[in-house]
């Protein structure tokens, strides 16, 4: 009895990596899968932040503004191709926040094009991590591009105002209850693993007792 209790708690560890193996196995075995729709949707990711930066919201000065100053020189503070609202104080901040989403979004999905192509494989934990990060990103990026371009031409309009504020409000609670579930499933892991390692306790061998004769 001894003898198969202890091969029993030497073969817990065992199973359990077995297990998160399989897990692995079975994410990139998904990822090998959805290949095409993932290279399809960062494609389509990094075409819309490219747009938005070529073309920005309110477009772009046709000719250069000059203003003459004595004596007889000209100051261009506006030239042609640059952005319009990109020169208005009052929407810097909202301009810079579209620019920066834009660019972390192309960037990212970009690299995600580059990894599929690069022949890595997708089985790897490391490389999953890497695309998971990516995809992440640029999801969430151009989403707070949209955001920012909405606000840097929308007129002075209330509704427009609650609904902005609505789309914010989801993004958030979307953000926050994925990554609850995700901290919840990881913490469900990491408990079963740690009672799947934990040693039982031995039990002592039965003892026959010996049946009385009729």
């Amino acid at each position: 009895f001894k003898i198969m209790e202890i091969n029993s708690e030497a073969n817990q560890p065992e199973e359990s990596s077995i297990g998160f193996t399989k897990y692995l196995n079975r994410q990139g075995d998904w990822l090998e899968k959805t290949r095409g729709n993932l290279m399809v949707a960062a494609t389509v990711i990094a075409g819309m932040s490219f747009q938005v930066m070529v073309n920005p919201p309110g477009g772009v000065w046709q000719s250069d503004i000059c203003t003459s100053a004595p004596p007889d020189n000209l100051s261009c503070k506006d030239k042609a191709g640059t952005s319009v609202l990109g020169d208005n104080s009052s929407k810097r901040v909202l301009y810079l926040g579209m620019v920066i989403s834009s660019t972390i979004s192309f960037s990212a999905s970009m690299s995600l094009i580059l990894l599929f192509f690069s022949g890595f494989l997708l089985r790897n934990r490391v490389i999953m991590t890497i695309l998971v990060m990516f995809m992440v990103a640029a999801v969430l990026c151009i989403s707070a591009a949209f955001f920012f371009a909405v606000a840097l031409v929308k007129p002075d309009d209330p509704i427009i105002d609650y609904m902005l504020v609505i789309y914010f409000g989801f993004w958030v609670v979307l953000l926050v209850s994925i990554l609850l579930i995700q901290l919840i499933r990881l913490l469900r892991r990491l408990i079963c693993l740690i009672c799947c390692c934990r040693p039982r306790r031995r039990r002592s061998p039965r003892q026959s007792t010996p049946t009385p004769a009729h």
